[in-house]
């Protein structure tokens, strides 16, 4: 029935997120953004110096009044003008400047200056500013527009020509999120899964099992399980990604380059076809082994091990960085344990053929599939055997006899 099938998702689903546990993973990430995007603009707020830069032009090519005409001038440092160095060297000792430049004569053959403050330099952003000013200077007598294309600078896409992928300044968030999303999936995806393992052994262990399995078919029972935690992994994950855009919010008017950055929805979008195949491929390993065996510490000892083959990307992250192509790489993109991980990481530093991705997902799913099927035999023998771990031919004898009901 399929009462009997929601209500013990849902029983699973409140079951697991008053866990203590799953509430203090829940909330450790939030507070940890929290507590890194405050430093970050503590720290950015401290470093910023309100002191003009000044600057001694000996090759007589500067305009102090040039400034105005860059875009925003009021959110800019202010520029200031003096005849020689030493005005300018006692305008610094009196903390009237931050620091300033000095252009000698051959500047336009050497292009050296010499810069001079007294204990910390200007920070990049201010360097960045004070460039504009003499780019603007040097670029005076082009037409407005050339001027104003100079001060832009060079804009650089990459379009890889197979995926049609593209990569660009704005873009960077495709290289830093996927690093940052493999691990936040993964660990709320392990995380959770292991609430299934020790669900289903403690149940069998107590013989609560037994009760349970007199309403219900053992299909019912794990798939309302499945379901119930995996509802639970997507609350959690919902909560990080509401927490990451708030707080990408709250910085963005402190940081320039968070101001530009561009979402990659293909990564999102083929993140979330791999997360819930990848999910129950896990849940059903952990309910195989939890109908296995008879203790729970028994259980996470060879989720243990079987777990390290689930994280063997993250191991091999620096082959992935040197070459996201390796033979061996290729392999973990088709191996539907370490699939999810590998093209996720493997995103952000190249481009992933469409085949190759298609193909991953379909063996991830066949592979997901026969897992349920695997589980749910070995959980059914396994309740049937209490007091009796089973051995590697029992668990092949259960995969191959007669589903019962």
């Amino acid at each position: 029935m399929l009462r009997n099938f929601w209500l013990v998702a849902a029983f699973e689903y409140r079951h697991v997120v008053i866990r203590r546990g799953f509430l203090l993973v829940t909330l450790a990430v939030p507070l940890g953004l929290a507590l890194l995007i405050g430093v970050m603009i503590v720290y950015t707020i401290s470093k910023t110096n309100p002191l003009p830069v000044g600057y001694v032009d000996q090759a007589g090519f500067l305009d102090v009044d040039k400034q105005q005409e860059l875009p925003d001038p009021e959110d800019r440092v202010v520029v200031v003008a003096f005849p020689g160095e030493a005005q300018a060297m006692a305008a610094l000792q009196r903390d009237e400047i931050q620091a300033f430049f000095v252009f000698p004569q051959d500047y336009a053959q050497t292009l050296q200056t010499d810069l001079f403050y007294l204990e910390n330099p200007p920070d990049s952003e201010v360097w960045s500013q004070f460039d504009d000013f003499v780019r603007l200077n040097l670029v005076a007598q082009l037409p407005q527009a050339l001027q104003e294309r100079v001060l832009e600078g060079p804009q650089v896409t990459v379009i890889d020509v197979e995926s049609h992928r593209e990569f660009s300044e704005n873009s960077v968030i495709n290289i830093i999120l996927p690093f940052i999303a493999s691990f936040l999936f993964f660990f709320a995806t392990m995380s959770a899964s292991s609430y299934m393992l020790q669900a289903v052994a403690d149940e069998k262990e107590n013989r609560t099992l037994e009760v349970m399995i007199t309403s219900l078919t053992p299909s019912q029972l794990i798939g309302g399980k499945l379901l119930g935690l995996v509802a639970a992994s997507l609350t959690q994950l919902m909560i990080y990604l509401l927490a990451a855009i708030v707080f990408v919010q709250i910085a963005a008017p402190y940081f320039e380059a968070l101001q530009q950055v561009e979402m990659p929805w293909a990564y999102l979008g083929v993140m979330a076809l791999f997360f819930l195949p990848t999910y129950v491929l896990i849940a059903s390993v952990m309910v195989a082994i939890g109908g296995s065996v008879d203790e729970l510490q028994q259980g996470q000892q060879i989720a243990g091990i079987l777990n390290l083959v689930f994280l063997l990307p993250i191991f091999l992250v620096v082959l992935i960085f040197e070459n996201p192509s390796h033979p061996l790489i290729l392999f973990m993109t088709f191996f539907p344990p370490t699939a999810f991980l590998t093209i996720s990481l493997r995103w952000g530093l190249s481009s992933i053929p469409t085949w190759q991705i298609g193909l991953s997902w379909l063996l991830l799913v066949a592979t997901t599939a026969a897992s349920m099927w695997a589980a749910a035999r070995i959980f059914r023998v396994g309740m049937l055997r209490y007091g009796q771990p089973l051995s590697m031919r029992s668990l092949l004898a259960a995969i191959k006899e007669s589903p019962g009901r």
